[in-house]
């Protein structure tokens, strides 16, 4: 009894720890709201593409919090099932924020280099109608397409802080380390620091971004195949333990009602993971 007593304070610490962090990424997601509020529009545009982090981790904890209550009530007779569950809630939380983080700055870079090439024409063409820089990217900045027009306007906003204009530009290229973004910083360094025919060197930048992003876009096409083999082939077996759990359960319990099963199972779940990252190294081909 007081195993079980002690189990269920534990829970209940846990799942308060779950709350308190959903509830203060709640407050910080509120506190940069109203602190955006203040700022001016320039300040606003340059922070509209920072990625939703306490959004993220707020939604997360919430998830992992409804989750447990939600699995708790089935297993309120098994203490050592709930523990388990609990163990893998907490994990949950504190796990998946980073990985979807990841997941979205990954998939924000990648419409980022899609978006360069529009961005450095526009600069390009209004260089050569004698606007300076830093006035063509003010002029510019509600033409830009909304992820590159964040970064641009982080730019300006840096130099009203008081970078000069090639160290704002530096601090672009640390906030996003791609070999496009580092192309486009080293040139517009170099043309704001030595002079040069800026407006040439962003027409030229952008039709060899066009260009690697074709030739990028072309092997990811000549890829599908083996990267699709990999998904299916890792799934493939977990598909037929759950046909076989839906057809033939007493042949496959004992899986996970004796130790020698379960550490079959793992065996075949590392095997797999091992199977589908070795796949997906082989089908990639870097430029």
């Amino acid at each position: 009894m007081r195993a079980d007593l002690a189990l269920a304070y534990a829970c209940a610490l846990a799942a308060a720890i779950l709350v308190g962090v959903a509830v203060h990424a709640l407050l910080a997601a509120h506190r940069a709201r109203a602190a955006r509020a203040k700022t001016d529009e320039l300040a606003d545009r340059a922070a509209a593409g920072d990625l939703p982090v306490q959004a993220v981790r707020q939604g997360v904890a919430l998830g992992a919090v409804a989750l447990f209550f939600l699995g708790a009530v089935p297993m309120a007779g098994k203490p050592g099932a709930l523990l388990l569950f609990l163990a893998l809630c907490v994990a949950g939380a504190l796990a998946l924020p980073g990985i979807i983080l990841r997941a979205l700055a990954g998939r924000r870079r990648d419409r980022l280099r899609a978006e360069l090439p529009d961005a450095l024409d526009m600069l390009a063409n209004s260089l050569r109608a004698g606007l300076t820089l830093p006035q063509a990217l003010a002029r510019n900045l509600s033409r830009f397409p909304p992820r590159i027009g964040a970064e641009f306007a982080r730019i300006l906003y840096d130099t009203r802080l008081g970078y000069a204009l090639g160290d704002a530009f530096e601090n672009f290229g640390r906030r996003l380390p791609i070999a496009e973004v580092n192309l486009v910083v080293i040139a517009s360094k170099i043309g704001v620091s030595y002079g040069g025919n800026l407006a040439e060197s962003y027409s030229m930048l952008s039709s060899l971004i066009r260009d690697n992003l074709a030739f990028e876009a072309e092997l990811r096409a000549m890829t599908t195949e083996g990267r699709m083999q990999a998904i299916v082939m890792s799934c493939l077996p977990f598909a037929l333990l759950l046909i076989l759990l839906l057809v033939r359960r007493e042949v496959v319990l004992p899986l996970f009602r004796t130790g020698a099963g379960i550490a079959t199972l793992l065996v075949m779940a590392a095997m797999q993971a091992l199977a589908y990252l070795w796949i997906r190294k082989i089908v990639e081909v870097r430029v």
